[in-house]
C-alpha cells in the first residue's frame, strides 16, 4: 500500500511533516482533508487521527500523527535521506530545534493564524494577536543568531528545518515582519527553493 499522507495544503503544520516525507524520496500518496468543510470530524477520519487534525501518516498500517512525530518517524525509517545527523550531539541539537519549532514558533503563530485566517475581524481575540506580536521578535532573534554563518539550523538540512520554517511563510499575513532578520529570511528562501517545499 505504501505511505498515505493526510494533508491540507493550507496548513503549515501539515507542511512541516510533508516536507520531511518528501525529502525521504520515497513515494507517498497525498490525501487532502478539507478542514473547512469539516471532513476531519467524520468517524472514518477520527479512526486515523482521534483529534481530527492534520497531518497524519499511514505507513502500511502504522499510523503516526503530529507533525514532529511524523518527522522523527520518517527520519528513522529512511536513514539514507540523512534527515538527522549521525552524532548524538548533533542529533540532540536537531531535536532541540524541532521542539523549538513546536513550543515557540507554532505556540505563538498557530493561535495567531487561527485568529487572523479563520475568524472575522470583529471576532478576533486581540490578546492572542498582541501576545504573539510581542513574543515573536525574541523568538526570531534567537533563530536569526542560530542561523548566523549556517545554511540550515544545525549545519546540514534536517528535520529541524522542516519543523521551523513553514509557519514563517505566513508571517506577513500575521503582521510579523521578517525583514530585520536577514539570516532567517535567507534560510526561508533556501527552504522555499527545495523541491520538497512544494511537494
Amino acid at each position: 500500500m505504501g505511505m498515505i499522507f493526510y494533508d491540507m495544503e493550507l496548513s503549515p503544520n501539515a507542511k512541516r511533516a510533508r516536507i520531511g516525507v518528501a525529502e525521504t524520496g520515497a513515494p507517498f500518496e497525498k490525501r487532502q482533508v478539507n478542514l473547512l468543510a469539516g471532513e476531519q470530524k467524520t468517524e472514518a477520519y477520527r479512526r486515523i487521527h482521534p483529534l481530527g487534525r492534520v497531518p497524519a501518516l499511514d505507513d502500511d498500517g502504522v499510523v503516526v500523527w503530529e507533525s514532529g512525530a511524523i518527522l522523527l518517524y520518517v527520519a528513522e525509517k529512511f536513514p539514507q535521506a540523512r534527515l538527522v545527523p549521525r552524532t548524538l550531539a548533533d542529533r540532540g541539537h536537531v531535536y532541540q530545534w524541532l521542539t523549538f519549532g513546536e513550543t515557540n514558533i507554532h505556540a505563538y503563530m498557530g493561535p495567531m493564524g487561527f485568529q487572523m485566517l479563520r475568524k472575522a475581524p470583529d471576532k478576533r481575540d486581540q490578546s492572542i494577536l498582541e501576545r504573539g506580536r510581542k513574543r515573536m521578535p525574541e523568538v526570531l532573534a534567537v533563530l536569526d543568531r542560530q542561523l548566523e554563518g549556517r545554511d540550515y539550523l544545525v549545519g546540514d538540512f534536517s528535520i529541524a528545518d522542516c519543523a521551523c520554517a513553514p509557519w514563517l511563510e505566513v508571517a506577513p499575513s500575521l503582521e510579523i515582519d521578517l525583514t530585520p532578520y536577514a539570516n532567517v529570511s535567507g534560510w526561508l528562501a533556501r527552504m522555499q527553493a527545495r523541491p520538497s517545499w512544494s511537494a
